[in-house]
């Protein structure tokens, strides 16, 4: 089909009766607007419209209504009003374009259904911009743009345009409103529509102290049939088909030892916050809203460690993958909080809070895509999980290394595609599918191998933790505790074992895994620092060993000295007669002679240990 783009200044009012079928098909009865007001709207200021037409037929297949607003309608949208301005307003409370400032208001959007083939959409909003380039040119600057979305399709394409939510209203809809830098990038051209579509995955590596019983008391809700929350039901059938899925596979590929000590249950479903890359500070306690998308938590349970692997699935992603991407790698990760719709809280917070679940390891990214990114940028912005249409910089990641990790394909398999780095995985799919659990189907079988790989990342970061923490203590470590330690990681050496996987296709994906989140150096780690406790450890033990040899020596010295003191005591008494001194001095004499060699033999011995245990510790 091919399309003209109009403008309000390029029609009359009868072409406004265009506007009837396009809104009857659109929204519900109460959103259908007056014809007349319309109209008189329009009287007021022609420039306030976008129109595509096909030109085939000559109906009107989409339009964007807008127009400058008086103040008072300003301060409505933005702050006042408790429910949506939409038909209600007035002529005079539309203004004529200003010199200095100009506030907009988008009343409509609206793509006729037999034209939502992405084309059209794409007309209208290359249109509204353009519109509001030029009134720019003509020295009348947009300041700002508002908008409510009253329906799930407003809302996609007002994000499109990097608008973000201001405050949702008592009627259910939400206001949004694009300024500052969203509109100049907006004006730029540099808002980013994605060429194609996507799954986006969160994998959270987890753990727990030992006397942690809220997982416990959450698999046996789940195993009474105890349905989760938050989630509705539609959230539960989606996470619970994630479950069976992987319980499958696991089953299907790996060893029964593997699968033996897993389980998995459905945590809640959140709704995930998606911001900018321009990140407020930490105590600012304000959000830059763009919108929310929904976020299935299914937990992974390896209770003999107390180690868990949080798989989030975010089906359909409506945004950017990248800047959720870099809020992970950023440490941003928001959920709605239950205490209203404006709040949004830390998602490691609740964890803890609600189940004692703190993180163990970094947090890894995968996506399901339909297709390869257009641009090869916007891949390698992928693989290291920053934002590709970032607010904080103007350059991009020029990486020979993530050049390198963009073009290896690792799949093993002819029906879709592999890219891996130590962030992200990046599988685009040859076939991708409609419907959300047909997608979880496609991507299971590749998902559980991740869930192992990172298992032995929790692991390998559990026990490192750990000895990074005795280190920092300064504490002398024992026999016992080095057990201890070895004895942990020992519990987790089914993950490490190669015959898991009965096929061996699924054994290299595991090796490409491994190597790509960097398992090796992770286990170097531990080994640098096991070598090192037991360094320690034998230490300490020639240095308890030292001690007791002394007290040893000492208490023999002693005997000795007792069993010889008679004899000494004669000759002293012969040496004393011949002097004229009293024998009876001879005994005392010789018990203080004795006993003074010794302290002084204990006190040489004393200093020689100390000096020994500075020249090792200098060692180390």
């Amino acid at each position: 089909m091919t399309y003209t783009v109009l403008y309000g200044e390029d029609v009359d009012v009868p072409f406004l009766d265009r506007l009837v079928a396009v809104d009857h098909a659109c929204y519900e009865p109460a959103y259908w607007g007056d014809p007349a007001n319309t109209v008189a709207r329009y009287e007021r200021n022609r420039r306030s419209f976008v129109f595509v037409v096909d030109d085939e037929s000559g109906r009107l297949a989409g339009y964007v209504n807008f127009f400058p607003c008086e103040l008072g309608l300003h301060q409505d949208n933005v702050s006042r009003s408790p429910v949506i301005r939409d038909d209600d307003i007035a002529p005079d409370e539309v203004a004529q374009y200003r010199t200095d400032e100009n506030h907009l208001f988008v009343l409509s959007i609206a793509v006729h259904p037999v034209y939502q083939d992405g084309e059209v959409i794409r007309l209208l909003t290359d249109g509204f911009v353009g519109y509001l380039r030029r009134l720019r040119d003509e020295g009348l600057p947009v300041t700002s743009v508002v908008a409510t979305a009253v329906s799930g399709d407003g809302t996609k394409v007002l994000r499109s345009l990097l608008f973000h939510e201001l405050r949702h209203l008592e009627d259910g809809n939400t206001v949004f409103v694009c300024d500052g830098p969203r509109l100049d990038r907006l004006l730029a051209g540099r808002a980013h529509f994605a060429t194609y579509r996507s799954d986006l995955w969160l994998l959270l590596p987890l753990a727990e102290h030992e006397a942690n019983l809220r997982v416990d008391n959450l698999l046996e809700d789940r195993a009474r049939g105890v349905p989760a929350e938050p989630a509705t039901a539609d959230d539960r059938a989606l996470a619970e088909h994630v479950i069976s899925e992987l319980v499958e596979y696991l089953s299907y590929e790996c060893s029964n030892e593997v699968v033996r000590d897993l389980e998995l249950a459905h945590l809640g479903s959140f709704d995930f916050l998606h911001t900018t890359d321009d990140y407020p500070a930490r105590d600012a306690g304000e959000e830059i809203v763009m919108g929310t998308a929904r976020g299935h938590a299914v937990l992974v349970c390896h209770r003999r460690t107390h180690m868990f692997v949080l798989a989030v699935l975010l089906s359909a992603y409506p945004f950017s993958v990248t800047q959720m991407e870099d809020q992970v790698s950023y440490d941003y990760l928001k959920i709605r909080s239950p205490e209203g719709p404006d709040r949004f809280v830390s998602l490691y917070d609740y964890l803890l809070e609600t189940f004692g679940l703190h993180r163990c390891g970094r947090a890894k990214c995968a996506l399901f895509l339909s297709e390869r990114p257009d641009n090869d940028r916007e891949l390698q912005d992928m693989l290291a999980a920053e934002t590709y249409d970032n607010y904080g910089r103007e350059y991009r990641i020029d990486s020979t290394e993530v050049r390198a990790m963009s073009l290896d394909n690792r799949a093993q398999f002819d029906d879709y595609e592999l890219y891996l780095s130590s962030r992200a995985v990046v599988y685009v799919a040859k076939s991708f599918r409609d419907l959300p659990m047909d997608r979880v189907s496609d991507f299971a079988n590749y998902l559980f191998i991740v869930v192992l790989v990172l298992f032995q990342n929790t692991a390998l970061e559990k026990v490192n933790t750990r000895v990074t923490r005795v280190l920092e203590a300064n504490h002398d470590i024992s026999p016992k505790a080095k057990l201890a330690i070895d004895r942990e990681y020992g519990r987790t050496v089914r993950f490490w074992e190669t015959q898991n996987f009965k096929y061996l296709s699924s054994q290299i994906e595991a090796t490409c895994l491994r190597e790509a989140f960097l398992n090796q150096e992770l286990h170097d780690v531990y080994t640098e620092h096991q070598e090192y406790l037991e360094h320690l450890v034998s230490v300490k033990s020639a240095i308890v060993e030292g001690r007791t040899g002394m007290v040893i020596n000492v208490a023999a010295v002693i005997l000795a000295i007792i069993q010889l003191q008679p004899f000494f005591a004669d000759l002293l008494r012969d040496v004393y007669e011949g002097l004229g001194i009293e024998a009876t001095y001879a005994e005392t004499t010789t018990y203080c002679g004795l006993f003074g060699g010794v302290a002084i033999y204990v006190l040489v011995v004393v200093i020689n240990q100390r000096r020994r245990r500075h020249q090792q510790r200098s060692r180390i």
